[in-house]
């Protein structure tokens, strides 16, 4: 299970990159040639178009940036990236949707990557300067499909609300032996991308329940849910935005 938990940290870590990418700036709307442009550089493994995307007045390490990308392209590598912005924000914000494909191999074992992030971001002269992360969900899996399975998370909720986690089986099982476990990923292992230890134990067949609550501080929380099912096993991770404020919705469009 450890190997499986360690693809899943580099799994999850695509996000985790997007993030690095936006820094705190003024708040503006994203130029089309700027989104085609990181469309490009993240598809072509571009590193020096990565870092020209970066505004220099952000504190981000680009060297950092680079290292968690090649450790992504080497998991599951090459990757497909998807690059595309939705509706506004009320606030005027930009809405950027990514998603990332990939494959990778443990002892002759296949496992497919599937990971979306959607931030609030701004930018200035054609770079990235602004991110606020709205949604973050990846999935590991072994085999070439993945396990009939629906994530029963809230993508943001308020300080100290208590809510639920739950991973649901679309077609229970009427026999045979499942197993998983729900754990929460600390900031600490989510910045240095540290294989969690997921302990499983027997489910039900329905799937895996838990009831958790929020921290009483503005920030997140990322939780990873592993299964292992007689026709293989999966592991995803969400983040779960905790705001002292409702989440922005997407502005009308302009008629």
């Amino acid at each position: 299970m450890s190997i499986f938990a360690k693809r899943l940290s580099t799994a999850a870590a695509w996000a985790w990159v997007g993030a690095a990418l936006l820094q705190p700036g003024q708040a503006a709307r994203l130029e089309s040639q700027l989104v085609d442009r990181l469309h490009q550089v993240l598809n072509n493994n571009d590193v020096a178009g990565l870092t020209a995307l970066i505004g220099q007045e952000g504190t981000m390490d680009p060297q950092q940036l680079i290292a968690r990308l090649e450790r992504l392209a080497e998991s599951f590598g090459p990757l497909t990236w998807q690059v595309s912005q939705g509706e506004p924000l009320t606030d005027g914000r930009a809405r950027l949707e990514l998603s990332v494909r990939g494959m990778g191999e443990v002892t002759g074992v296949p496992y497919q990557l599937e990971a979306t992030q959607i931030l609030a971001v701004s930018s200035h002269q054609g770079q990235i300067l602004n991110q606020e992360v709205l949604k973050e969900e990846s999935w590991v899996y072994s085999g070439d499909q993945r396990l009939p399975v629906t994530l029963q998370i809230p993508d943001a909720v308020l300080t100290g609300q208590r809510y639920d986690v739950d991973v649901i089986l679309d077609d229970p099982l009427s026999s045979g032996l499942l197993a998983g476990g729900i754990l929460e990923v600390s900031p600490d292992a989510v910045e240095t991308m540290g294989a969690p230890t997921i302990r499983l134990g027997t489910l039900k067949a329905g799937g895996l329940f838990k009831r958790v609550q929020a921290p009483y501080t503005p920030g997140g929380q990322t939780w990873t849910i592993m299964l292992v099912h007689p026709d293989g096993a999966l592991m995803a991770s969400k983040r779960v935005q905790v705001r002292d404020t409702p989440p922005l919705t997407t502005s009308s469009p302009l008629p």
